[in-house]
């Protein structure tokens, strides 16, 4: 049975919860209940027709006895194996756990689901079932209180006096400059493209390459137009400074931001940050997501470091292959060798106050090298 007239299946699938499945192709309303519950940037309709396309995607809702929503999913068929789409989500144990026993349930000749980077759970065994991390990062968040004063509050005193001395250096400097906000469909064509390619010249300057192209750059645009927001800095007409961000009901994603290195004695791009923290404050969110990539003024600003995992998820341990147990040992290689490398960096702080973390420095370094020369 399609969506436009009704529910392909209606699953019980654990005391007090029934799991829903919708076959493509999805009706307006229900891209609106899935949107509504997945609270993320890539899981807006926008995102997904022009990222993943997703034509044969079937979308199951958790529900509660009294009709109450908990959590969607999106997901497509593959051979034996589900895959779910949309990241940085986050599914309470129990409603992923409702989602995988009632689609292993619906589809008997299904083997394994795949979610990719959710809010990591804090137990694999709560899904009741064989699980695998596949990936394991870490994303910084902002909690945003109710007023720009409280969060104001929430920074350190260093912090604030800092962001008060570039704001009138700012206006010392460059008289004509100001900070200007646009949502959905009042966003302009040209601050999209000056806020990447802004983009573009800061990683450059770092000796690494950004991964937008022209196609990306559009699909940002179409994205931003439709849930998102861009607040940018200028000098007169011209862009020197810019972020762009997507809204998700109190979510915020943070997706690009930039700034000219002309102005950089000034931090236009933290000052934009902040200035975009201001207009999500006034809009009522409460989560500001970074996403991952550590950097210093994510820490500044209060972004918290939080888990996101992907997941798969088994029908039984028979349906294991040959990548995901060569995943397991690597994964925990990888972490036995960051063990090992942070331990030989305490060491070596001792011995040599001036030079901290050297292990860690060369690491890194000869990770953004290896990076570099595979994109050319």
């Amino acid at each position: 049975m399609s969506a436009a007239s009704g529910a392909a299946g209606l699953t019980s699938a654990a005391p007090g919860t029934e799991v829903q499945f919708f076959d493509p192709p999805l009706a307006p309303e229900l891209w609106e209940r899935y949107e509504r519950a997945a609270r993320s940037y890539t899981c807006s309709r926008a995102f997904l027709e022009y990222f993943e396309r997703p034509a044969a995607a079937t979308l199951a809702i958790v529900r509660d006895r009294g009709g109450g929503e908990q959590s969607a999913f999106l997901y497509r068929r593959t051979g034996t194996s589900a895959h779910v789409y949309g990241r940085y989500t986050a599914p309470s144990a129990a409603d992923l756990t409702a989602f995988c026993d009632a689609l292993f349930a619906h589809d008997r000749e299904l083997r394994r689901v795949q979610v990719d980077l959710v809010d990591a759970l804090p137990d694999l065994g709560a899904l009741g079932r064989p699980a695998l991390v596949v990936r394991d990062v870490t994303e910084r968040r902002v909690a945003l209180p109710a007023s720009v004063g409280e969060y104001e509050r929430t920074l350190g005193r260093e912090t604030l006096a800092q962001l008060r001395y570039l704001e009138r250096r700012l206006a010392r400097d460059h008289p004509a400059a100001r900070f200007a906000t646009a949502e959905g469909e009042e966003i302009p064509r040209a601050w999209i493209a000056e806020v990447v390619r802004l983009h573009h010249a800061r990683m450059a300057s770092k000796s690494t390459r950004s991964t937008i192209d022209g196609r990306y750059e559009e699909g940002i645009f179409r994205v931003a137009r439709a849930h998102g927001a861009v607040t940018v800095l200028l000098d007169g007409d011209r862009v020197c400074g810019g972020v762009v961000y997507v809204l998700a009901g109190p979510e915020v994603f943070g997706w690009v931001i930039g700034h000219d290195d002309a102005y950089a004695k000034c931090r236009p791009g933290k000052l934009c940050q902040v200035a975009a923290f201001r207009h999500c404050i006034g809009r009522g969110a409460r989560t500001y997501h970074f996403l991952m990539g550590e950097a210093g003024y994510k820490r500044e600003l209060g972004g918290a470091p939080a888990r996101v995992a992907s997941y798969a998820v088994l029908r039984s341990w028979t349906s294991l292959r040959p990548g995901d147990v060569a995943r397991v040992v690597q994964r925990r290689l990888a972490v036995v060798s960051r063990r090992a490398v942070a331990r030989a960096d305490r060491l070596a702080a001792r011995l040599f106050p001036g030079r901290p973390a050297p292990l860690t420095t060369l690491a890194r370094a000869l990770a953004g090298r290896a990076r570099a020369a595979a994109r050319t």
